[in-house]
């Protein structure tokens, strides 16, 4: 292995992202805490190997997933690290309450915890307003830890992830009835970007898994499905370390609506896992995503959040180099990849400037914007969905929202306090996320094209994420475009790849039902194969590449790839070899409900 808002009353943009509150109030020695630890697994050369044969065809591993048992037995911990961290805990008053495959789920009182790993536990709190127990240094590993190469990011005070949605300036108006950028519903982006009819593909079979800080309201669901003429999906809800309740005003909520309501639409019978989270703290999502993988009910996975990788940098961590939590989310990717998980997560809407320069957060005036990709876009076990802007047809009195152009413009965004640091930030751009990684190196499919860097590149592909956010220099440039959210009792405009991450996940649900319902696992070698097989002037062209666009540092426009889109924007039917089957009509009728 080598080695990212929040509406009030939906008229302003709260924090985006920031370190978690400490009261300054200390934790009760007697108070039990619960906390994971994460383990690395056995044969990580052999584990990487079988993920290599796994997604070549000709191999007797091909396309054959293993179950959460199989991985276990096979690459999980070794039965001898797991009983001496487990002894050396219970040394330290501490109980061991779950092993999993990457690692253990422990409890203690907080004394026995400070002690054990020389921290001083302070209440803390979330961006959303959950409690969290937090503290201001590294934990010190016991031996048998740190032979084991553990990682300990319970306590972990900087909230790096934030849910990416934002409103679009100016309000929403239903359907594409009013101009040829929106605001789109579900089934207007299946016409535009050529999916299949109602009666060939729905997403039938298919599980896709939303992981979010929020939960949602069923009748805004409901409201969204009827304005599609379309059913209510089912959908189950997983509550993981507590869950997260619906809010109003909690951007984890605007979140998590926007997703099940994108991916249902394009995917209209595809069973909804929404997996709920306290918090978007390292220590949730990675709590959120070892129980995605361990009940291994879902086929794709969309997250629509993240943040700045260099926030593991030392630089952003007062000297302590915090990569080790980029290590547990690439094992559980993989892992997941191996049971034939597909994972989709939003490249970012910062364009190519995603990182607040280090002295921000000092309180240094005078602040800028800095080049940097998101996490965990940036893993190779996922594929990062970038956005543009598109441009349909548009005619008085019809529903057709057939495809004409798109862009990936962006705009410069007004200086802003992210962090409510007490200073603002200059230079920021809005736009769909790229760039490069500082951890990861180029996995071998992305040599198929030509990214100019050595390093993982993102995104990988895009769709629809439109612009102008409310905090966009206004007016913004032309052509921007949105997509209908239905979110507490009414519409609104919402923007970024965190639409168009879901809206992918529904064309992957497609994509696995046309295969007769089977799980793709990583994409990212299927897609870039096809990308080169469509640069040698093949039939079948399902990227459109030749998209202009700019997201503040990267350009767009040509057939190759590029840091704004990736490969491009699909063609559904192209991208599943589905040509042959009928296409999605207008918008309202049989073909396209």
């Amino acid at each position: 292995m080598n080695l990212h808002r929040h509406l009030s009353s939906f008229g302003a943009l709260l924090l985006a992202l920031a370190p978690l509150g400490a009261s300054g109030a200390g934790v009760a020695n007697d108070r039990v805490v619960e906390f994971d630890i994460a383990l690395n697994p056995r044969d990580p050369e052999g584990f990487a190997r079988f993920l290599a044969a796994q997604s070549t065809p000709g191999t007797p591993q091909y396309g054959h997933w293993l179950t959460p048992e199989q991985y276990s037995q096979t690459f999980g911990i070794a039965p001898e690290t797991l009983a001496a961290v487990t002894a050396e805990l219970s040394q330290a008053g501490l109980t061991v309450l779950e092993t999993h495959a990457h690692g253990l789920h422990v409890a203690g009182a907080a004394g026995d915890i400070a002690s054990a790993f020389a921290l001083e536990l302070q209440q803390g709190q979330a961006r959303n307003g959950a409690e969290r127990i937090v503290a201001a240094a590294a934990p010190t590993l016991t031996p048998a830890l740190a032979a084991a190469g553990a990682r300990i990011v319970a306590f972990d005070s900087f909230e790096r992830m934030r849910a990416f949605a934002r409103p679009m300036a100016g309000g929403a108006t239903p359907k594409n009835a009013t101009s040829p950028t929106g605001g789109y519903l579900a089934t207007d982006l299946k016409q535009a970007y050529d999916g299949p009819s109602y009666q060939a593909l729905t997403g039938q079979g298919r599980t896709i898994a939303v992981l979010m800080s929020g939960d949602v309201q069923n009748s805004d669901i409901q409201s969204y499905m009827t304005q599609l003429g379309l059913a209510m999906p089912t959908l189950t809800r997983v509550e993981v370390n507590g869950g997260a309740k619906y809010s109003a005003s909690n951007d984890g909520s605007f979140e998590a609506t926007l997703d099940v309501e994108q991916s249902a639409g394009m995917a209209p019978k595809a069973a909804i896992l929404l997996y709920l989270i306290p918090d978007l703290s390292d220590a949730s999502i990675l709590a959120g995503l070892t129980r995605i993988v361990g009940d291994n009910k879902a086929d794709i996975v969309s997250l629509s959040f993240g943040g700045c990788e260099k926030f593991y940098s030392a630089a952003y961590n007062n000297g302590h180099d915090a990569s080790g939590a980029l290590v547990s989310y690439e094992q559980i990717f993989e892992r997941g990849n191996a049971q034939g998980i597909t994972f989709l997560v939003a490249s970012g809407d910062e364009g190519g400037l995603q990182c607040p320069a280090p002295a921000y957060f000092n309180k240094k005036s005078g602040q800028v914007w800095l080049a940097g990709a998101s996490a965990p876009a940036v893993s190779p076990a996922v594929t990062a969905v970038g956005g543009t802007n598109l441009v349909t047809s548009y005619a008085r009195g019809s529903t057709a929202s057939t495809y004409v152009a798109e862009n990936a413009y962006g705009d410069p965004l007004t200086p802003s306090d992210p962090y409510g640091i007490g200073v603002k930030l200059s230079g920021g751009y809005w736009g769909s996320g790229g760039g490069p990684s500082i951890y990861f190196a180029a996995p071998s499919w992305q040599s198929l094209v030509k990214t100019g860097v050595a390093m993982r590149a993102t995104p990988d592909v895009a769709l629809q994420m439109g612009g102008c956010p409310s905090d966009a220099v206004q007016p913004c440039g032309s052509n921007r475009s949105y997509v209908i959210e239905a979110f507490a009792g009414k519409n609104y405009g919402a923007v970024g790849t965190s639409a168009s991450t879901p809206s992918f996940a529904g064309v992957v649900a497609l994509w696995e039902q046309k295969l007769g319902g089977v799980r793709l696992g990583n994409i990212n070698q299927a897609m870039y194969q096809l990308v080169k097989t469509q640069a040698l002037a093949g039939s079948l062209k399902p990227f459109r590449q030749t998209i202009p666009g700019y997201n503040g540092l990267y350009t767009s426009g040509t057939t190759s790839y590029s840091m704004v889109l990736g490969n491009g924007t699909v063609d559904i039917r192209q991208l599943i070899n589905g040509a042959a089957l009928a296409a999605a009509g207008n918008p309202g009728t049989a073909s396209n409900p």
